[in-house]
């Protein structure tokens, strides 16, 4: 059948209350959803008052928009079903709507995965260790999850699609080693980064000079590393150039020297150039943030 002829053929065979009931079952769910939304909102702000954050928090904040869009799928389900469609169409409507509750699903887990690992499990370790767990460390960790819960998202929505699962994943395990060797350099500044996250020559917001440039570091990222200059512009280097580049980091000085030059005039009497060496002497020595040597 042609679009028109589809289209024809619904026309024909729904009433006027087939669509007022069509339409009424989305509003209804777009309005039960946006208020289910606010409410586990204001049950996670009241968690969050009452214990700080805790899991049950963090789980209960993950599921405010996946919740609302699954009622919103749920009233466009029913809707649908009040319409006369073709099955061909009708079981397409299905599929995609099955398609976005996986989805809601895959937003779920990935709101509360990530926020898991940067608000709880980081300042958990914080405490249990007494060490600050590293910024770069929280961020390599929430693209890798998000990464595999991604993945595992698409993998049932092409099982949804009818797709053999085990075959692809067979077909991957080939295909993963082809990949793996046309992206030699990819892995060699992967593992590069890691070298840098747990060797630690410098860290988030150090001020680092290597061959090449200087900045402030503002990322360091699975493949390269992201340092903004002192005129406002942003260096990409690739992890593994760092790790094998001399860097100086200027954050990590414990203090620092200063040299100044004072100009003297020839005719300039001795005593008062001691008199001016005192007075100096005793401005460095009374400063707070003089220290000795």
């Amino acid at each position: 059948m042609t679009i028109t002829q589809i289209i024809t053929d619904i026309l024909a065979h729904n009433t006027l209350t087939n669509y007022i009931l069509f339409t009424l079952s989305i509003i209804l769910s777009v309005i039960i959803g946006k208020y289910a939304n606010a409410l586990i909102k204001r049950i996670a702000d009241k968690l969050h008052e009452k214990s700080g954050i805790e899991l049950d928090e963090l789980l209960v904040r993950a599921l405010s928009l996946p919740v609302a869009i699954a009622i919103i799928l749920t009233g466009f389900y029913f809707g649908v079903n009040f319409l006369y469609l073709p099955s061909s169409l009708k079981t397409t409507i299905n599929e995609g709507i099955l398609t976005a509750f996986i989805l809601c699903v895959v937003v779920f887990f990935d709101r509360f995965l990530n926020e898991l690992v940067e608000r709880y499990l980081a300042q958990t370790i914080s405490k249990k260790t007494k060490r600050e767990v590293d910024d770069q460390i929280v961020v390599i960790t929430k693209k890798l999850v998000r990464l595999l819960v991604w993945v595992v998202g698409l993998l049932l929505i092409l099982s949804n699609f009818g797709y053999d699962i085990k075959t692809l994943l067979a077909g991957l395990g080939i295909g993963g080693l082809a990949v793996a060797l046309a992206m030699q350099d990819t892995t060699k500044n992967l593992i590069a980064g890691l070298i840098i996250i747990f060797d630690k020559p410098f860290k988030l917001k150090d001020w680092i000079i290597f061959d090449g440039g200087e900045g402030i570091v503002e990322e360091i990222g699975i493949r390269s590393t992201r340092i903004r200059t002192w005129d406002d512009s942003l260096i990409i280097m690739p992890n593994s150039s760092l790790v094998d580049a001399k860097i100086i980091n200027m954050s990590a000085m414990r203090k620092r020297r200063v040299k100044m030059t004072i100009g003297l005039t020839y005719d300039t009497p001795p005593e008062k150039i001691k008199r001016a060496i005192e007075i100096i002497k005793d401005i460095l020595d009374n400063h707070e943030a003089v220290v000795e040597p």
